[in-house]
C-alpha cells in the first residue's frame, strides 16, 4: 500500500513539471514572436554636408622666450638695487651695487704697488746704463792693454748682473700690472650689470630676490632679467599626437586672463625625446607678444589642427553604434520610413558632437537613426517620432 502511494506522488510530480515546461517554451515563443514584429520609436537625423577640423587643444605654461637670473660674482652687503620688478632695463644697466669699500682700498693699494715697482724698474734701467757705459770703456782699456782680463770680467759681471736686475724689475712692472688689474675687476663685480648677447636693447625685470642691506653670496640671484617681446607656450603633447606636430604648423593660443584674445603661434621646438613616465613630449609654441601682455607662467590652451575636410559627409556622433561582431556602422531609414538597415562605415574626422563617414557619399541626404538605435537589428519596423533632425543645424559650409 505505501508503495503504491509512492508512486502516485512520482507519478503527480512528473505531471506537474512537464506542465510547467510546456508553459514556459510557449510564453518564450510567443515572446519571440512579438519581439520580432515588435515597432520601436526612433528618432532621426539627416546626413549632411559639413565642414570638419581634427582640431586636439593642448594645455600648458607660458616661458620667456630668454630669462637669467642677476647675481653677483663675489659676496657682500646690497648697497642699492637700482631696479624693481615690472622696470624696463637696457643692456649694461646696473641693476645692484654692492659695499666696495673693501675693494677700492685693494686697487689703492694695488695702484701704490705699481708705482713702486715702475720706480724700481727706472732705477734699474739707470744703473743697467752706467754698467753698460763702464763695460764699455773697460773693453776700450783691454784693447790697449792698460787693463787686466781680471778686471774686464769684473765690468763683464757687473753688466749682466744689472741687466737682469732690470728684467726682475720690469717682471715686477707687470706683476703690479696685473695685480692691479685684478683689483679693478674685483671692484667692478660689486656692480651687478645687465648683460646679455643679440635680440633686443630691453628687457623687463621678472622677479626679485633681495632686498638693500641683504648679503649677497657669490652666484645668488638678486633679480631675474626677462625677454618677453616673444614668449613660448610650452605644451604637453601624447604620444598618440606626437607624429602630427610638424615644424612652424600653426597654434591657436587661449588663456583666462584674455578670455577675447586669441594669440595665434607656431611650433618652434620639437624634442626628440619623450618622457618614459608620461609618455608625452614638451613641444614649444612660438608666440610674438608685442604688447607684453602673455607673462611666463600663464595656464595657456593651445588648439591644433591636424586634418580639415571642408566638405565631408558627417552624421551625429551618437548615431553610430557597434554590432557584437566589432563593426561599427548607421541605421540608414527606408524612403517609406518604416524600416531600417544597418550600413558599415569608416570613421574619419571627429569634431563637435559630429563624426565623418568615410566614403559616404552615397549617405548625403539619407536618415539615420540618432535615437534608439541600441534597440535596433537589421530590418526591424521603426516608428519615426517627429520629422527628423538635420545633422549639422547651422554648420554647413
Amino acid at each position: 500500500m505505501r508503495k503504491f502511494f509512492v508512486l502516485l506522488t512520482l507519478a503527480a510530480f512528473a505531471m506537474y513539471v512537464g506542465w510547467r515546461y510546456w508553459t514556459i517554451e510557449g510564453n518564450v515563443e510567443a515572446g519571440r514572436g512579438d519581439a520580432a514584429n515588435q515597432v520601436v520609436a526612433v528618432e532621426t537625423a539627416t546626413i549632411q554636408r559639413a565642414d570638419l577640423r581634427d582640431i586636439t587643444v593642448f594645455t600648458g605654461s607660458v616661458r620667456a622666450e630668454e630669462r637669467y637670473d642677476a647675481a653677483p660674482k663675489i659676496s657682500g652687503i646690497i648697497r642699492a638695487i637700482n631696479f624693481d620688478v615690472g622696470d624696463t632695463v637696457r643692456r649694461g644697466d646696473i641693476l645692484a651695487v654692492l659695499d666696495d669699500d673693501e675693494y677700492v682700498l685693494d686697487v689703492e693699494r694695488a695702484e701704490a704697488s705699481l708705482k713702486v715697482s715702475q720706480a724700481v724698474a727706472v732705477d734699474a734701467e739707470s744703473q743697467l746704463t752706467i754698467a753698460a757705459r763702464d763695460f764699455a770703456r773697460a773693453e776700450n782699456l783691454r784693447r790697449e792693454s792698460v787693463i787686466s782680463p781680471q778686471e774686464f770680467d769684473r765690468y763683464d759681471a757687473a753688466l749682466k748682473a744689472q741687466e737682469a736686475k732690470r728684467d726682475t724689475a720690469r717682471a715686477e712692472v707687470r706683476l703690479a700690472e696685473a695685480a692691479l688689474k685684478t683689483a679693478r675687476v674685483r671692484l667692478g663685480y660689486t656692480r651687478v650689470t645687465a648683460d646679455w648677447s643679440g635680440g633686443q636693447e630691453t628687457r623687463v625685470i621678472g622677479r626679485r630676490f633681495m632686498d638693500a642691506g641683504a648679503l649677497a653670496t657669490a652666484n645668488t640671484p638678486i633679480l631675474s632679467v626677462l625677454d618677453i617681446s616673444v614668449v613660448r607656450a610650452v605644451i604637453a603633447v601624447s604620444e598618440k599626437r606626437y607624429p602630427g606636430i610638424v615644424p612652424d604648423g600653426e597654434a591657436r593660443v587661449f588663456t583666462d586672463a584674455f578670455p577675447n584674445r586669441v594669440f595665434e603661434g607656431r611650433i618652434a621646438r620639437i624634442p626628440q625625446e619623450l618622457d618614459t613616465l608620461t609618455r608625452e613630449a614638451e613641444v614649444e609654441v612660438r608666440i610674438e607678444n608685442r604688447d607684453y601682455i602673455l607673462k611666463p607662467g600663464m595656464f595657456i590652451r593651445a588648439n591644433i589642427e591636424f586634418a580639415r575636410n571642408p566638405d565631408a559627409v558627417a552624421a551625429p556622433l551618437e548615431a553610430v553604434v557597434r554590432r557584437d561582431d566589432g563593426s561599427r556602422g548607421v541605421f540608414l531609414v527606408d524612403e517609406e520610413r518604416s524600416s531600417v538597415s544597418f550600413r558599415p562605415v569608416t570613421e574619419g574626422i571627429v569634431d563637435r558632437g559630429l563624426v565623418e563617414l568615410v566614403g559616404g557619399e552615397d549617405m548625403d541626404g539619407r536618415e539615420v537613426v540618432a535615437l534608439g538605435q541600441h534597440l535596433l537589428k537589421d530590418g526591424m519596423t521603426i516608428r519615426v517620432s517627429g520629422g527628423a533632425q538635420a545633422a549639422i543645424a547651422g554648420r554647413n559650409p
